[in-house]
């Protein structure tokens, strides 16, 4: 009787116990971000907490609508509080929405003891993808690492619609929510279709804070650059890459108590190399107003000044006196040229000297070019030096302004001594004829010849004609083949360029040994680039590393040597732009690979 009341008691607190389990059981679903990006990742996760029994047969939802990148990922815990027992199970997946909207994700189930339980339904809002695609580290055991969208290279511009000529001010941040260690340029950006002038910034990187959809991002100016576009039409800046060592939290899969804990950030940091690319960004130019252009129109564009001085009002002939202009406002200086100066004809004039000074340590261009004549009064007088003129497209009114300087007016006294005069002819009064009437009486014989006989051989007569004669026809000859080749464009630069490549690297090399590195990449860059340009047919505005390339294959030449030519352009476009980040030594190669990649598809051309 003992041991029957024994069992029943012993049924009832299981019975008992199975419905307080039940009862203390809890199912629920959760998301780590809401709304989420269309190209973002998410975590869902489904945990279960019991006070004693463990769960079993968990079904998961319909993820059908979603790309699963990762799951189920189990992971259990214990808790004990004032003698009472609860574990926890949790079951996530890392997700991607295949689309933008509005879903629901269902709910999972799982049995506990003879129950089943069911989680909670999640809403959840799709938006459209930020542009920004995720990146992928990778750890120094070569395992990849998701980053997210905590590290990535924006190109951003201050405006995308403006006129030829115009300034456009693009800037390269790094946006980051980790620690970034260090980062390297692989790629500069290339810029067809634009003058680029980089805009100076300071050697230490200097972050700032800046909120993007919700998230706070430490963001970095890394490169900034004054772009003027030369053509209009729908243009590219093409993208910048890099590779940025950040730290990045490593996690262990091991259930182990203490690998948990080495997975506190002190101890699970490791440096990881994160490839970058901004994206392209398009830019509209619009052709500038074609009725009426200013006749003193050189192609200025932006905002400028003129003044004029001379540096003396008297003077004497032949004795110099110098004329300076001085043009100063915000545009592209460097391609500002001299008005045209028209002088009297008793004034002799020499080519300009050209002075430049350009300030690029803010958002735009300013700066102030200075062209000073030396001119020379031959005959005494009043002179007047006619004013000068200079006209430029104001973006700002959208209309062309011209400029003007006033006259000088300029006394010359006779000096020491007067320029020769250009006589056109003689006149009768400058002619005086001397009295020839009578001749000198000869004082020898002289010689003399028989009558009968030739003067001059006659084969020799016919040679000394037929020679020139001879000699003219195949002058004509080859000045007609001569204008028949230069006719050809494509031919006569393909034929030219090997011989203005020569040049240019023998410039080159003096520069380098000279140790001038700017001046040395930008000689060499410029013999590659013009190389491609003559002998594949490629127009200045068009050249890029991407049409080269595609020439090439067009022209049958080795993928080697296309690969050789590419990654040289490549690394004279970076070079110029980080001269001194190399050594006396990688210039000799550099120089030497061009010499004998030029050589190399020469041969291969000519085939």
């Amino acid at each position: 009787m003992k041991k029957i009341k024994l069992y029943i008691i012993l049924a009832a607190t299981w019975i008992f116990s199975a419905l307080l389990v039940s009862q203390d059981a809890t199912f629920t679903a959760g998301v780590d971000k809401n709304p989420v990006a269309a190209d973002e990742q998410f975590t869902l996760e489904f945990t279960i907490t019991t006070s004693g029994s463990n769960a079993r047969n968990f079904k998961t939802p319909d993820l059908s609508k979603f790309l699963v990148l990762s799951g189920p990922n189990q992971s259990t815990s214990m808790q004990i509080i004032n003698g009472s027992v609860s574990s926890s199970q949790s079951f996530s997946y890392v997700l991607q929405p295949r689309e933008a909207g509005k879903f629901v994700i269902g709910s999972a189930t799982i049995e506990v003891g003879s129950n089943q339980f069911k989680s909670n339904p999640v809403e959840l809002s799709v938006t459209k993808g930020s542009g920004q695609k995720r990146q992928q580290a990778q750890s120094p055991q070569g395992e990849p690492v998701d980053i997210g969208d905590n590290v990535f290279l924006r190109a951003i511009v201050d405006r995308s619609r403006v006129y030829q000529g115009e300034q456009i001010t693009v800037t390269y941040k790094i946006y980051t929510r980790a620690r970034i260690v260090n980062y390297s340029i692989n790629k500069l950006p290339t810029m067809t279709g634009f003058w680029g002038e980089e805009l100076q910034l300071p050697q230490q990187v200097s972050l700032t804070n800046e909120t993007i959809n919700g998230k706070q991002y430490q963001v970095g100016v890394l490169k900034k650059m004054a772009l003027f576009p030369t053509q209009s039409g729908n243009l590219e800046i093409n993208p910048m890459e890099l590779t940025c060592q950040v730290q990045v939290q490593t996690k262990r899969r091991s259930n182990d108590i203490f690998d948990q804990f080495f997975n506190d950030p002190f101890f699970g940091a490791q440096t990881a190399n994160v490839p970058l690319k901004s994206e392209p960004v398009k830019i509209t130019v619009l052709s500038l107003p074609q009725n009426p252009v200013p006749e003193s129109f050189q192609g200025a564009v932006g905002k400028f000044t003129l003044k004029a001085e001379l540096n003396k009002r008297h003077a004497k002939t032949n004795e110099p006196i110098s004329l300076k202009a001085t043009i100063t406002g915000t545009g592209n200086v460097k391609i500002l040229e001299a008005p045209k100066l028209k002088l009297p004809s008793d004034f002799e004039q020499y080519d300009p000297k050209v002075k430049e000074e350009i300030e690029r340590t803010g958002s735009t261009i300013n700066g102030t070019k200075t062209f000073e004549w030396l001119i020379v009064p031959r005959y005494p007088g009043d002179k007047k030096i006619p004013a000068l003129e200079f006209s430029y497209f104001d973006v700002g009114q959208r209309r062309y302004v011209t400029l003007h300087t006033n006259e000088f007016n300029v006394l010359v006294e006779k000096g020491s001594a007067e320029a020769p005069q250009n006589a056109s002819g003689l006149s009768k009064e400058d002619v005086k004829l001397l009295n020839q009437d009578i001749r000198f009486i000869k004082t020898d014989a002289g010689s003399f010849r028989k009558k009968d006989k030739e003067l001059i051989d006659p084969v020799a007569v016919l040679m000394m004609t037929m020679i020139p004669f001879a000699a003219f026809i195949a002058l004509l000859f080859h000045r007609q083949k001569a204008l028949s080749e230069m006719s050809d464009v494509v031919s006569f630069r393909s034929r030219k360029a090997l011989k203005i490549a020569a040049k240019k690297l023998a410039i080159a090399k003096m520069l380098l040994n000279a140790n001038k590195p700017e001046e040395f990449y930008a000689e060499i860059s410029t013999a590659m680039w013009q190389y491609v340009s003559d002998k594949l047919a490629i127009d200045r505005a068009e050249l890029s590393v991407d049409n080269v390339t595609q020439k090439l294959q067009e022209k049958k030449v080795s993928d080697v040597l296309t690969q050789k030519i590419k990654e040289l352009l490549e690394s004279c476009e970076f070079a110029r732009f980080a001269p001194g980040s190399s050594s006396q030594e990688e210039k000799k190669k550099m120089y030497e690979m061009a010499s004998s990649i030029i050589v190399a598809a020469e041969r291969e051309l000519v085939r």
